[in-house]
């Protein structure tokens, strides 16, 4: 069953937010990148704004962009790491501090879960709220998980991926990323509802351990009865052993790396089909043997 997508936001390192379509202004990331932030007081009172990391500020502006008339009736939030800021904020308290008790209020924000929570706190969401932590595949479970809410019959869901990045990731990355991209923050969010208004998710998969990219591509198009020569765009991320679509892309030059990155393909592939009447496949391959497909259409 086919979820339409109603609204789309993103945050991150490309001038997305609130744009018709980013395709007229995708730049190739360099070095140096820096993320293009919104007034997020325009979103989020002052008072709570001190007290946001930076990944909670984006992620619940790119949500509450994407509110309409209608109360969310599921929320599903992808992220592999988390509030990461925070995360580091605790351990360091954990370690410098000298009295038997801590103030809680870092490792609260610093759990994985504070984002969807602090998305439902921000709109007053008392519905369904889960959040899905997969590594690299933390954005296609959650985007799974939406899906089957429309399929049970929710009508308005909302479902998107946050990430950060904090200065302590750059002393990591030569011993466990060999990439020339930098690392990057990124939000995106987007409503998903059976009501028919354009494109839409029309079909996700993930897998823990593929041993066959080429194989499992095939099956996941013709399971949803549609031919190769029909792909009009591949995005991808890390390896792609496939020839399908007259373009292929690496939309991680345009995203930078970030685990759940492959949430903003889906906002290049839903703009890109704006005026197409096209399929997009996206193939996210960061990790190896962990293979997530989402086909956009």
């Amino acid at each position: 069953m086919k979820a339409y997508i109603k609204k789309i936001e993103s945050i991150g390192h490309q001038d997305s937010f609130q744009k018709e379509n980013c395709w007229s202004s995708l730049q190739i990331l360099g070095a140096d990148t820096q993320i293009i932030a919104p007034d997020f007081k325009e979103y989020i009172p002052a008072a709570s704004l001190r007290r946001f990391s930076p990944v909670l500020r984006i992620a619940i502006t790119a949500a509450l962009a994407c509110k309409n008339e209608n109360a969310f009736d599921a929320i599903s939030v992808g992220t592999a790491l988390g509030c990461l800021k925070d995360t580091e904020k605790f351990l360091q308290t954990f370690i410098q501090s000298e009295s038997d008790t801590l103030s809680p209020t870092a490792f609260i924000q610093s759990t994985h879960n504070t984002i969807a929570g602090a998305i439902s706190m921000a709109l007053g969401n008392h519905a369904y709220n889960m959040t899905h932590t997969q590594n690299s595949l933390s954005f296609e479970t959650a985007l799974i998980d939406g899906l089957m809410c429309v399929q049970e019959g929710k009508t308005n869901v909302l479902v998107g991926a946050a990430d950060e990045a904090i200065p302590f990731l750059d002393l990591l990355k030569p011993a466990l990323i060999q990439s020339e991209l930098p690392l990057t923050s990124g939000a995106t969010f987007m409503v998903l509802s059976d009501e028919k208004t354009g494109k839409g998710i029309i079909d996700c998969s993930v897998e823990f351990n593929a041993t066959n990219t080429s194989k499992s591509i095939e099956e996941f198009l013709t399971k949803n009865g549609i031919e190769p020569t029909q792909i009009a765009l591949t995005l991808f991320a890390g390896e792609c052993p496939t020839t399908i679509g007259e373009k292929q892309i690496n939309y991680e030059q345009y995203t930078g790396l970030y685990y759940s990155s492959s949430a903003f393909a889906v906002h290049l592939a839903n703009d890109y089909n704006i005026e197409r009447g096209t399929y997009t496949l996206i193939v996210n391959h960061q990790i190896h043997n962990k293979l997530g497909l989402t086909l956009v259409g």
